[in-house]
């Protein structure tokens, strides 16, 4: 693919050359994977819970690779970014849903499935008017850790290897978000910088998560 240099006027940087390639490819793999992985669900709960996680990968990934290639006018690059941000919410809650519906009990995975798509809610509202954007950061990290208090419950329904997978996604996830955030590891950032090993790490991430929500259908 011819590489034609995009300005990011949202920055004020010239976007890497792997910006979006790598979200894009991503996102080819995560529409059939997620039909394949819908596919396999039995019964309609877990039916609906992974369309809804498959659904925000393609999303999430859709989005980012939308917005990274694609745009380049100055609104179009406002608006998009917003968006993009906001999936991020989406594809957390999202990978809340088959834990929530699947591994734990219904009297804790439905108050904390609420919960976990309120903060959701509140997190893209706050994203779309660009209002109080640490505060939104940090309900990134509030999300994806607030499964803390339920981990005897996934671990009693789900097992070990499930679990371990969940978890080292969220690792790489948080370790991804803070050099993101480092703007780290600089690397050749006319190519690929800190940018591009966020998105590989979100990708890293996602795999981990998604064969932990495949062993959820066993």
């Amino acid at each position: 693919m011819p590489h034609t240099p995009i300005f990011h006027h949202v920055t004020g940087e010239w976007r890497a050359r792997w910006r979006g390639r790598i979200h894009g490819g991503a996102v080819l793999v995560a529409l059939p994977a997620g039909i394949v992985l819908t596919l396999l669900a039995s019964g309609p709960l877990a039916t609906t819970a992974t369309a809804i996680y498959s659904a925000s990968l393609v999303a999430l990934f859709g989005t980012s690779a939308s917005y990274h290639l694609f745009a380049r006018s100055p609104r179009v690059q406002h608006v998009m970014q917003r968006i993009d941000h906001s999936m991020v919410y989406v594809l957390i809650a999202g990978t809340y849903t088959p834990v929530c519906l699947l591994a734990l009990p219904r009297a804790l995975g439905i108050p904390l499935l609420v919960a976990v798509w309120s903060i959701a809610v509140v997190g893209i509202v706050l994203k779309v008017m660009w209002k109080a954007r640490r505060f939104s950061a940090s309900l990134y990290l509030v999300m994806g850790w607030i499964v803390v208090i339920v981990l005897p419950w996934v671990y009693q329904r789900a097992g070990a290897p499930t679990l371990m997978l969940y978890a080292i996604g969220g690792i790489v996830f948080t370790t991804g978000a803070v050099m993101f955030y480092r703007r780290y590891p600089r690397l050749r950032p006319e190519v690929f910088g800190f940018h591009e090993v966020w998105h590989v790490m979100t990708v890293i991430a996602v795999v981990c998560q998604f064969a932990a929500t495949a062993l959820l259908l066993r």
